[in-house]
C-alpha cells in the first residue's frame, strides 16, 4: 500500500512505522479489554509484541527479562499462572540481571496478522502462531529464558516448575 514504512521492531509493513504498528497494538489491546473471548489471549499477545518491540518494552534489563520469561511462559508452560506469578514475585525483588544482546529477526509474523483475524476463535489461533513464530525467533536466548524461569522456581515455587516443551 501507498506510504507503508517497514516497522524497525517487528518489520511490519504499515502506515507510520512504528506509531502505526503500536496503533494497530492499541487497537487490539482495547479489544482484548472490552470483550472478554478475547481476554484470555492478552498474556501471550503483550509479551510477543513487546518481544518484538524490545527497544521500546524492553529497554532495562529487568523488563527485556520480564517479557523473554513471560513469552516463555505462555509457549512451554502453557501460560501457567503459577509460573507466571513465580516469575512476577522474582522480578519483584533485586535480580542483578545482564540483558541479552537484542536480536535483529524476531519472528515473520506480527501483530498485523493478529489483527486480521474476524473472530475471537480466529484471533487465539493466531496470537498462539504469531508467540510461536517470535519465540522461534528467539532460539538464542530460549536456554536462558529457561534458567531464570528455574532460578525463579527455587527462589520462590512450592515444587521445582517444569517445562511441558512439546
Amino acid at each position: 500500500m501507498l506510504g507503508e514504512e517497514r516497522c524497525a521492531g517487528c518489520g511490519a509493513m504499515i502506515l507510520g512505522a512504528e506509531l502505526g504498528c503500536q496503533a494497530v497494538w492499541d487497537e487490539i489491546s482495547i479489544m482484548i479489554y472490552t470483550h472478554p473471548a478475547y481476554a484470555a489471549s492478552h498474556d501471550l499477545a503483550f509479551d510477543a509484541y513487546c518481544m518484538q518491540h524490545p527497544e521500546k518494552y524492553g529497554r532495562s534489563a529487568k523488563s527485556y527479562a520480564a517479557h523473554l520469561t513471560r513469552l516463555c511462559c505462555g509457549i512451554e508452560y502453557q501460560a501457567d499462572p503459577g509460573v507466571y506469578a513465580i516469575i512476577r514475585q522474582w522480578l519483584d525483588g533485586k535480580v542483578p540481571l545482564e540483558k541479552p544482546a537484542l536480536l535483529r529477526e524476531r519472528g515473520q509474523l506480527t501483530v498485523l496478522e493478529v489483527y486480521a483475524a474476524s473472530d475471537a476463535a480466529e484471533f487465539r489461533q493466531r496470537v498462539q502462531a504469531w508467540a510461536e513464530n517470535v519465540w522461534q525467533a528467539y532460539h538464542e536466548q530460549q536456554a536462558l529464558a529457561r534458567q531464570w524461569i528455574e532460578l525463579a522456581s527455587l527462589l520462590y515455587g512450592q515444587n521445582r516448575v517444569s517445562s511441558r516443551r512439546r
